[in-house]
């Protein structure tokens, strides 16, 4: 049997390299805290690969291999810490001793109530911590030029609201809510609530306002399922 061109004797084909560079998380997490570290700062007019490669420690044209663009970068940034701050565990999750840990393995659904609070609590710790002025800048750039942040509100703010508001619509289907409650009403109560809370006080102040948020979120969450009818003992059940 006659051997092709190229190829070795006995008719192996060589292996095949895989093309492009070997995904490398490190990488791309240090490259992911810069973007967001330079976008808080000067927003996304002042956020440039070179600033980003510099912050990272990595060269500009690793970035080019695993994003096109800044705009590609800053959304996988973006999507990632709200992914991540949608996973972080609640409050009271550590403290469960070991049987509540072993009935933990078969999946439970939270509560109406339990979701909101845990939801709220989470959106507080991320404008409070690292990233919470790249949140900010998020919102008013979004607003400011829609058309170039089409993709990243995307990414990092449409998907994740529409999960939110379909938790609610299920609470309403299932007689926890009245037919006439609103899951964009209730969302935007509690989002807005905790959003104008910290955005508003003053620095300062941030340490007070820290210490007395589990009550102030307890508080604003059980104020708004009481104002839209919420049925206490049917999440209970449910849950």
């Amino acid at each position: 049997m006659s051997t092709a061109p190229g190829e070795p004797a006995g008719g192996t084909a060589p292996a095949t390299r895989p093309r492009g560079r070997p995904r490398d998380p490190a990488l791309e997490a240090r490259a992911c805290e810069a973007a967001l570290d330079v976008f808080g700062e000067r927003g996304l007019a002042g956020l440039t690969l070179d600033e980003v490669a510099l912050r990272a420690k990595v060269g500009k044209s690793s970035l080019y291999l695993r994003w096109p663009d800044k705009e590609s970068l800053l959304a996988d940034a973006l999507g990632r810490v709200q992914e991540a701050a949608a996973t972080v565990p609640g409050p009271d999750d550590a403290a469960r001793g070991p049987e509540e840990a072993e009935a933990d393995k078969v999946p439970r659904r939270p509560s109406l109530r339990d979701y909101l609070l845990a939801h709220v609590r989470r959106r507080a710790a991320l404008y409070l911590g690292q990233y919470g002025l790249a949140m900010l800048r998020l919102y008013a750039e979004a607003r400011a030029q829609p058309e170039l942040f089409g993709h990243i509100r995307e990414q990092a703010i449409s998907r994740f609201v529409r999960a939110e508001r379909e938790r609610v619509a299920e609470a309403i289907r299932s007689g926890i809510l009245p037919p006439h409650a609103s899951p964009v009403r209730i969302l935007d109560a509690v989002e807005g609530a905790i959003f104008m809370h910290l955005l508003v006080t003053p620095p300062s102040l941030l340490d007070r306002v820290r210490a007395g948020l589990d009550d102030y979120i307890e508080q604003m969450v059980d104020d708004q399922l009481r104002a839209a009818g919420y049925d206490a003992q049917a999440d209970t059940d449910e849950a």
